[in-house]
């Protein structure tokens, strides 16, 4: 059984990511209460054999899971309504359509489990803007300008700007950023490196700017942030 929290309400577990959804997942026979109820949410359930041979293509053992905690893309919520929009319908074919999106929500959930939480964010239909996706999803630890951005896509600085602006509401460097902070929250749960360490390896100049940067967006420091994961 997973449940997601997607309402807004200070009884919720803490979220100090606001681009993703707490979560809890439950083995079968563990004890668990109804007060989610209270809150808008999901429950979701996944048959046991099942879950366990694609939980099988990322790790070799299988956890018991006493009501564990993790995060999940706020993306997830598009796909979930769009199941129930299309279980409600029953149009023709659903259940094969249904089929493939419930094989498609049970990897998306258990990659967040492991910590390698999918970032449905749309890429644009912009070719100069999408072409600068995939090339700071790439090289996102490199020194990137936006020069170099808007030149992959052979229109203006001043031009590219405007267009990513308009297309993802927010700047080239805030989206590398953005990248940056996903990279290094990976790295913080997943290993032991330094917060030095885990800044150079992520694009930034040095831990401070890591850490004003973790700060500004996740509202925690590195070493927070790491205590906070270290205890799932």
């Amino acid at each position: 059984m997973i449940v997601i929290w997607f309402g807004e309400s200070g009884d919720m577990p803490q979220n100090p990511a606001p681009d993703f959804y707490p979560a809890q997942i439950c083995s079968p026979g563990v004890p668990h209460t109804d007060d989610v109820a209270v809150h808008p949410y999901y429950c979701i359930m996944i048959d046991k054999e099942y879950f366990e041979e694609e939980y099988r293509k990322y790790a070799d053992r299988i956890p018991h899971f006493e009501r564990v905690d993790f995060r999940v893309c706020r993306d997830i919520l598009k796909t979930l309504n769009l199941f129930a929009f299309e279980y409600s319908k029953q149009t023709m074919n659903s259940d094969i359509t249904l089929e493939a999106q419930a094989v498609l929500i049970t990897h998306w959930l258990i990659r967040s489990i492991l910590g390698e939480n999918c970032d449905m964010r749309a890429i644009s239909d912009h070719y100069a803007v999408a072409r600068a996706q995939h090339f700071m999803e790439q090289h996102f630890a490199e020194e990137i300008t936006v020069g170099r951005l808007a030149s992959l896509g052979n229109i203006s600085v001043s031009a590219f700007n405007r267009i990513f602006k308009k297309e993802l509401h927010q700047t080239p460097i805030e989206y590398l950023i953005q990248l940056r902070l996903q990279a290094a929250q990976k790295l913080l749960r997943r290993s032991s490196l330094s917060v030095t360490q885990v800044a150079l390896r992520c694009g930034f100049n040095s831990s401070s700017h890591l850490t004003s940067s973790f700060k500004r967006v996740l509202h925690v420091t590195p070493s927070e942030y790491r205590k906070l994961y270290s205890k799932h």
